[in-house]
């Protein structure tokens, strides 16, 4: 059921959302707290918000302990790169091991994350090797779930289902979940221009509306976004998606011993090529060639989100092409024919070919 919150409390959560740094976003969490009622209907929205507020306190404090050190100092983030990022938890020898035969990187995670690059197919897919999994250790496991809720994607690394479970149980209790929803909805408000709310179903909406959705986000103050649809969306999932109290990751899980679990794609331990291919399905993303007017494509593809737009593409490409942007040409499966003029919100498919006009 859709929380019912006071408009005071929508503005603030704006703000929160809206904020940039980790004592922007504390001091607009402890804001929107303030301005929520305590009620049955907000129970897990405020249990939500404190769990997270101690997760943002804690981050700061480590700001504070860099900032206060000598030069860089070692850090636990991992910027990321390539296609996407992958965080390994598990078994510790076992994604030891895993990790050198994926990127060839030998050193050994001890107190910080360790990553390297796995190549598949014509693409870089970062993975990152976590510090051993040591529930007792609070401060430690608090920085690699924070880790796993940044990541792209979860590679989990067991010997059997018993140890698949515990990771499993425990990711769930802190808001990551490996469940599928049945639907996803993506809410881009960078959408340039004045142009109000654009809904785009690839799916289908379940005991709600497009105006419903609308009238909804127009309620948080959101005037102008575009908002993608895909699978089967209700109402709940547009607030988990603002709200984002649970935090869906796909993840590959590869074991010793063979079992199966509806929420993971399980891989043998040694059969390392479907583990690859299996990795980069589970990461969502397409490959988009761009080119110039006149020229061949890119031999290097630029690597999004599937559902991504053309738009997409061009504010990842730089600011300016999204600001001056005219219109595009298109190549490939999303194209009706060859070299199709299409607009801003056209959505791309794997190994389309793109050229921009502005």
């Amino acid at each position: 059921m859709v929380t019912n919150l006071p408009a005071e409390a929508k503005a603030k959560w704006i703000k929160y959302m809206d904020a940039k740094t980790t004592e922007e976003k504390i001091k607009a969490l402890q804001d929107f707290l303030s301005a929520v009622p305590k009620h049955k209907g907000t129970e897990n929205l405020v249990y939500w918000a404190k769990r997270r507020l101690a997760e943002l306190k804690e981050e700061a404090q480590l700001e504070r302990r860099k900032s206060s050190s000598v030069g860089r100092g070692l850090q636990f983030f991992i910027e990321k790169e390539g296609a996407g990022q992958v965080v390994m938890i598990g078994d510790n020898q076992l994604k030891n091991e895993l990790m050198r035969k994926l990127t060839n990187v030998k050193n050994d995670p001890e107190e910080l994350p360790v990553p390297g690059m796995m190549k598949y197919l014509d693409v870089q897919i970062q993975l990152v090797n976590t510090p051993p999994l040591i529930f007792e250790a609070r401060s430690l496991i608090g920085r690699i779930l924070g880790l796993a809720k940044n990541a792209d994607e979860l590679l989990i690394v067991v010997r059997d289902k018993t140890m698949f479970d515990n990771i499993k149980a425990y990711l769930d209790s802190n808001g990551v979940t490996l469940r599928k929803p049945k639907g996803k909805i993506v809410i881009d408000r960078a959408r340039q221009g004045n142009t109000g709310i654009r809904i785009v179903p690839m799916g289908k909406l379940v005991n709600t509306t497009e105006d419903e959705i609308r009238r909804y986000l127009e309620s948080f103050g959101i005037k102008n976004a575009l908002v993608k649809i895909f699978g089967e969306v209700t109402l709940d999932d547009v607030e988990r998606e603002v709200f984002q109290t649970t935090i869906y990751k796909p993840s590959v899980t590869v074991t010793l011993e063979e079992f199966s679990d509806p929420d993971t794609i399980v891989v043998k331990w040694k059969d390392l090529e479907k583990l690859k291919e299996s990795i980069f399905r589970a990461l969502d993303v397409i490959r988009v060639y761009t080119k110039e007017p006149g020229s061949k494509p890119s031999g290097e593809p630029l690597v999004v989100k599937r559902g991504s737009t053309v738009i997409d593409v061009a504010r990842k490409l730089h600011n300016e092409f999204a600001e001056q942007f005219k219109y595009a040409k298109i190549w490939g499966k999303s194209a009706k024919f060859p070299g199709q003029k299409v607009g801003a919100d056209h959505i791309l498919d794997d190994g389309d070919i793109v050229e921009i006009h502005t």
